[in-house]
């Protein structure tokens, strides 16, 4: 019968309740998500605003690379990430807040 080692589940042993702990990693998640979001609506700027769309338009037309990638896979990445931003800005009834509102916003824990 194999011997229980501790320092095999150590990665799962927590000092704090549950809820503390879930608490602290969808505050972690969130912190690092507002990077992305802000690193994806500058993309997604300098995507419409330098014609990227017209560059992938002639190259689907043409059959050429784009940046070493597939047409395909560019139209692909716009069509997701002009989705994705709609998506971020579309409010959701049972919350009464878009995704942004809820991703973007400062949580503080309170007591009492």
């Amino acid at each position: 019968m194999p011997t229980y080692d501790p320092a095999l589940y150590a990665d799962q042993l927590s000092e704090v309740p549950v809820e503390t702990e879930v608490a602290m990693t969808v505050l972690q998640i969130l912190k690092e998500l507002r990077g992305t979001l802000a690193l994806l609506g500058g993309m997604q700027q300098t995507w419409n605003l330098n014609g990227i769309p017209d560059m992938v338009q002639a190259a689907i037309t043409n059959n050429e690379l784009l940046a070493g990638h597939s047409p395909q896979d560019w139209y692909r990445w716009g069509v997701v990430f002009t989705e994705l931003q709609t998506w971020l800005q579309t409010p959701i009834a049972s919350i009464e807040a878009t995704p942004m509102q809820v991703l973007m916003k400062r949580y503080t824990a309170q007591t009492g």
